[in-house]
């Protein structure tokens, strides 16, 4: 292990590990839709124009251009009828997201003007006077999340916080929309949008089934996976997913789907991968927030690899850490603190703000010890969405300190908020940046700053997440 800085405990723990729920800063972009003009105009088209909708499929896209108008539709009777959409609406603005009702219809319509590149999973919040739909463990957790915020915002905002959580709790999937994520809202079957230039789900071929390999270290859970691939003489390059369960699907019957794809496309080098799950969200805040216990706890399950797996690499450069949001955070942790084990970490969204200064501590400590401590390190992947508000500018202030710290370096910004809908589309290109790519160029090249060109520019701009190489 190196030496590097002790994270901070604070005097106030739990504010400090709070996102801070500042206000959004610009409006909801609402828009215009041909459709909903033509139900204006004439509600006898009702019917002829709610059958154009499911042919569609929702949202509809509408217009031309970097900007399009994209409407959400709802049919049925309901007191109100909102979407949920990551980091496009909040407590402040999500009146702006309520549909409005057709006159003369029961047709519910709201058009939003988003990039053309946007991408998001969202949910129709439909209160129709029936009970909330949700899992009773999501409607636990967003209880959670209610208390969390008003502990963070002015008492002011209280209602309209209390407000936000209660419409959330009717949230449902659009049974119109055009694509499905096992990662959204809801878990499986959340719906997802986008425009017509945002960066498509690739179909993946058919793949060899891999294993799934319990194990326990302590009381952490995690699940080994191994590839149906011969791991080579010098045995299998190491991939560490925290939230991993959520990843690999470690309980269902298509366990590890998504990682067999990947390796038979050619995408990872025949790769074991460790699945950590981090447990409910209080276990899962205390878990990733530079948690100099949980690195030890990842540490002592790579050494101790069971005989089942076969051989694991000890190389850090054929070693990996990959996670979103908190998970990003720490993934970069890891790394800092056991850089004779990490040598590449894949940070989706990550929580650089940490932690709160409400909670009497200076904000974006990990980019101030970085900065600080002389760290270098290998290879380092960060992404965050453009409309992620709480986190740009501390995503960006991390990528210019780690522009001179890093082996290899790759940056990129994607049209969309916080969102798994987004992540699961580029963590494939940049795992093969962490590892795939590991042997083929070696220690010492630096990569060019993925959408380096949007990184100081517009929302609208869609961003690959494909590294280049300068």
């Amino acid at each position: 292990m190196s030496i590097f800085p002790t994270p901070p405990s604070g005097t106030s723990a739990r504010a400090m590990t709070i996102p801070p729920h500042a206000v959004r800063p610009s409006p909801v972009p609402r828009g215009t839709s041909a459709l909903v003009s033509a139900v204006l105009a004439d509600p006898a088209s009702a019917d002829r124009v709610w059958a154009g909708v499911r042919r569609l499929g929702t949202p509809v896209v509408e217009g031309a251009g970097p900007v399009r108008d994209v409407t959400f539709w709802h049919r049925g009777e309901a007191a109100r009828v909102a979407v949920v959409i990551n980091k496009l609406v909040d407590d402040t603005t999500y009146r702006d997201a309520l549909l409005d009702r057709l006159p003369g219809t029961d047709l519910w319509a709201l058009t939003l003007r988003l990039g053309s590149g946007w991408r998001g999973s969202y949910a129709l919040a439909v209160d129709d006077g029936a009970p909330p739909r949700l899992p009773e463990a999501t409607l636990a957790e967003l209880e959670q999340r209610r208390v969390r915020a008003r502990s963070v915002t002015d008492p002011a905002r209280h209602a309209a916080v209390d407000a936000w959580y209660d419409l959330q709790r009717h949230m449902r999937p659009d049974p119109l929309a055009r694509e499905t994520t096992d990662l959204g809202p809801h878990g499986r079957g959340g719906s997802v949008g986008s425009g017509p230039d945002a960066p498509a789900p690739r179909a993946w071929p058919a793949a060899p089934r891999g294993r799934i390999v319990p194990v326990r270290h302590g009381t952490r859970r995690a699940w080994w996976h191994v590839p149906d691939a011969d791991p080579g003489p010098e045995g299998w390059d190491v991939l560490v997913l925290l939230d991993g369960d959520r990843w690999g699907d470690v309980h269902g019957p298509g366990a590890g789907a998504q990682l067999d794809a990947w390796a038979a496309a050619g995408v990872l080098r025949p790769t074991a991968t460790l699945l950590l799950a981090h447990g409910g969200l209080a276990e899962r805040v205390a878990d990733l927030t530079c948690n100099p216990a949980l690195v030890d706890d990842v540490v002592a399950l790579l050494d101790a690899s069971p005989e089942a797996i076969g051989a694991v690499t000890r190389s850090p450069e054929r070693t990996a850490i990959a996670g979103q949001s908190l998970g990003g955070l720490t993934a970069l942790y890891a790394q800092c603190v056991a850089p004779d084990r990490f040598g590449a970490s894949v940070c989706h969204s990550g929580a650089f703000w940490w932690p709160n200064a409400v909670g009497g501590e200076p904000a974006e400590w990990l980019t101030r010890m970085i900065a600080g401590s002389g760290t270098r390190l290998g290879r380092v992947h960060l992404e965050v969405g453009t409309g992620e508000w709480v986190l740009l500018d501390p995503t960006r202030r991390l990528r210019d300190v780690l522009e001179t710290r890093c082996d290899a370096f790759s940056y990129a910004e994607f049209d969309g908020g916080h969102d798994a809908a987004c992540w699961e589309i580029t963590l494939p290109t940049a795992l093969a940046f962490a590892l795939g790519e590991q042997r083929r160029d070696g220690p010492g090249q630096r990569a060019g700053r993925t959408a380096d060109s949007t990184a100081r520019s517009t929302a609208q701009a869609p961003a690959s997440a494909t590294p280049t190489h300068g």
